[in-house]
């Protein structure tokens, strides 16, 4: 198994070995799902019910999941569509970043992944869940807040 030293602490970088998973990302008519599981296998049985032509971009794993999901749902707001599905329409350069960058975290090294999530989430990402704490937002109500969504309807 790839999550081992579980409750352990990285040296370091002080990252702590807890809620493993992994994330992932599908593609669906030009949406991305961002989302976290622990079990990739039941994950894709499952989506692939409710979504057969989806496609997979990739699992990934991840010490503290659940954390680096908000921080990816935070982070990508204004591309939020509904839900945990963000559309990047007219942002090509963007959707190919975000998809190159998740692509380059490795399948089986979940230390490694989480470290290299900190430097990726100080890119850009990390700005907008102090504005979403700072506003006090829920993220539901941040991502309806920052979404083009959301500015297209008003």
């Amino acid at each position: 198994m790839i999550f081992t030293n579980a409750g352990t602490i990285m040296p370091v970088w002080q990252v702590q070995r807890v809620d493993p998973g992994y994330l992932y990302v599908i593609e669906d008519k030009g949406r991305l799902k961002i989302g976290k599981t622990r079990s990739t296998k039941e994950r894709l049985k499952a989506a692939k019910t409710w979504l057969p032509d989806m496609e997979l971009i990739g699992f990934k794993p991840f010490w503290d999941m659940s954390h680096n999901e908000r921080l990816l749902h935070a982070g990508f707001s204004r591309f939020w569509y509904a839900g945990e599905w963000f559309s990047f329409e007219g942002e090509d350069e963007m959707r190919e970043w975000f998809i190159d960058n998740f692509n380059a975290f490795s399948d089986e090294y979940p230390d490694m992944n989480s470290v290299n999530f900190i430097y990726w989430c100080h890119d850009g990402m990390l700005e907008l869940q102090i504005e979403m704490d700072r506003l006090n937002l829920t993220l539901p109500k941040f991502q309806r807040q920052e979404s083009d969504v959301q500015k297209k309807i008003d």
